[in-house]
C-alpha cells in the first residue's frame, strides 16, 4: 500500500513528516494525508518524494508486483536497488538532512553546479575534502 510506503521510506531516511512536508512546500498535514492513505500524491509528487528518499518512484510502489515493475523503463537496477545507502543518514543534522532532502529536488545538472560551487567555495577556503 502507497501509504505504508512512504512511511517505511520517511523512516528509513530519518526524516520528521515535518522535513518531508518542508522539501515539497506542503503542509505537513497535507503529507501526513498521504502516510495514512486519506489522499495520494500526484505523480509530479511521487516523483519529488522518489529524489528526497533516494529510491526510483517505481520502488514507492512497493505492493506492485516485480514483473510489472520491470515493464517500465528507468534508471535503476531494481535488483540491486535497496536503503542500504541511508543508513549512515541517522547521524546527519536536521540542517544537514533538509539540505540533501532539497538537493535532491533539483535537476541533475542543478546539482553537478552545486557541487562544483561548493568545492569551489572550499578550494579558496583552504578545505580539502
Amino acid at each position: 500500500m502507497l501509504s505504508k510506503t512512504l512511511k517505511k521510506l520517511r523512516e528509513n531516511c530519518g526524516y520528521t513528516q515535518q522535513q518531508v512536508a518542508d522539501a515539497l512546500n506542503i503542509e505537513r498535514s497535507t503529507y501526513t494525508y498521504y502516510e495514512t492513505g486519506k489522499t495520494t500524491p500526484d505523480i509530479s509528487t511521487i516523483i519529488k518524494l522518489s529524489k528526497i528518499f533516494n529510491v526510483s518512484y517505481i520502488d514507492i510502489f512497493e505492493d506492485e508486483e516485480k514483473s510489472q515493475r520491470h515493464t517500465f523503463s528507468d534508471t535503476y537496477d531494481y535488483e540491486s536497488c535497496s536503503l542500504k545507502n541511508l543508513t549512515y543518514i541517522y547521524e546527519l543534522t536536521k540542517l544537514e538532512k533538509s539540505l540533501i532532502s532539497l538537493f535532491r529536488l533539483l535537476p541533475l545538472d542543478r546539482q553537478k553546479s552545486l557541487i562544483q560551487n561548493l568545492k569551489e567555495e572550499n578550494r579558496e577556503n583552504n578545505i580539502s575534502v
